[in-house]
């Protein structure tokens, strides 16, 4: 079983990755500014975890509507 300190850590790196290929949300920056913002304000490491949690959501969900994108072009 991980610990609360490997799963924050993952979390931290699945977020730099995402951040790193995906420099502008558009319509999800003001969540996603909220979320930064509680991030620093939160001490206890769950959460921190539920709030790096949140960060990802909102990329995945962003990357989500780009694979159904390419998917529905390729099967024009």
């Amino acid at each position: 079983m991980a610990t609360y300190k490997e799963i924050f850590d993952l979390h931290v790196q699945l977020l730099h990755i995402y951040e790193k290929n995906e420099m502008h949300q558009g319509a999800n920056q003001k969540r996603i500014n909220y979320f930064k913002k509680q991030l620093l304000l939160t001490e206890d490491i769950v959460q921190r975890i539920f709030v790096l949690n949140q960060l990802i959501k909102i990329h995945e969900k962003g990357r989500e509507e780009n694979v159904k994108w390419c998917a529905e072009e390729y099967f024009e």
